[in-house]
């Protein structure tokens, strides 16, 4: 996909939610945060992000939802879930979507959310419990989807995954050992006809030495695997995590979704030009869309 594309669709997301904070009836010190839609009927729209030790302050819930709801997106990929009772309650007013929980760690929890009426979730399960030092003690965690559209057999799985962060040898070694973990349990699967995304924040940049060395045994198979997030990589403004700056949310597929690749978009959601607040009451991290 071009730069050009790119950078179309994020002046018209840009666009649109500069001009769409509106208040709420009698409470005019309260915006209703209401930004436009980024759901199209005949595709996929899924988001990663990090939402930093949710939640982050006493305005992080009102505001979240508010942007959840208004993006409407398909499936998003949440990490760094502190509280996921009061997650989930907030769910309970977007009642559009279900979610599936991570269990298996103590702490930064994953969290799956789809809109219940375009996708069943055939099966729900943490992946690599065996391995989770690899995965700084957080096990993957995964979802079978079916798209429930027209007449499609469309059957898919995500995985939410939040990798080792820091820089030294040891976390990028676990962040390699990690990376081997999910291609040896994807390469069985024959990753050319079963389709895969593993969404989230996986704490290295994929166009630097210490990304390539974390993601080698990856980035080693570029006709079973793909980064749809590389080409964003390059660009500082568009990095998921800005204070560094630099990208390390990513989405990673197998081939079967490669023909999709082609005709998608990837993009990241510069929310802090909309909210000058963003990285005190939301997140550190940008979420990520990538459009199929």
């Amino acid at each position: 996909m071009q730069k050009h594309k790119i950078k179309y669709l994020l002046c018209i997301i840009v666009l649109g939610f500069v001009s769409c904070g509106q208040v709420t009836d009698g409470n005019r010190d309260k915006p209703a945060w209401i930004l436009p839609s980024i759901d199209e009927p005949d595709n996929i729209e899924m988001v990663t992000w990090n939402v930093q030790n949710f939640p982050k302050s006493a305005e992080t819930i009102d505001r979240l939802q508010a942007i959840i709801d208004s993006l409407h997106a398909d499936i998003y990929c949440f990490q760094e879930i502190q509280n996921t009772a009061t997650f989930q309650r907030m769910f309970r007013n977007i009642p559009d979507y279900e979610l599936a929980v991570s269990t298996k760690t103590s702490m930064l929890h994953f969290v799956i959310a789809w809109q219940k009426d375009e996708f069943t979730a055939l099966s729900i399960e943490e992946l690599f419990e065996d391995n989770s030092y690899y995965f700084a003690s957080r096990p993957p965690l995964k979802v079978e989807f079916r798209w429930n559209h027209e007449d499609s057999l469309f059957i898919f799985n995500v995985v939410d995954i939040h990798m080792k962060a820091m820089e030294d040898n040891t976390s990028r070694e676990r962040r390699r050992n990690a990376s081997q973990v999910i291609v040896n349990y994807l390469i069985p699967l024959n990753p050319t006809k079963s389709a895969w995304i593993f969404a989230g924040d996986w704490n290295d940049d994929v166009t630097t030495p210490s990304g390539q060395y974390s993601f080698k045994p990856i980035l080693d198979n570029p006709d079973k695997f793909m980064f749809v997030t590389a080409e964003l990589a390059t660009d500082s403004r568009y990095a998921s995590y800005p204070s560094w700056p630099s990208f390390i949310d990513h989405m990673m597929i197998t081939r079967a979704l490669f023909d999709a690749y082609e005709y998608s978009v990837v993009i990241t959601l510069l929310l802090d030009e909309i909210f000058p607040d963003y990285f005190e009451v939301i997140s550190d991290h940008r979420p990520v869309m990538w459009r199929f």
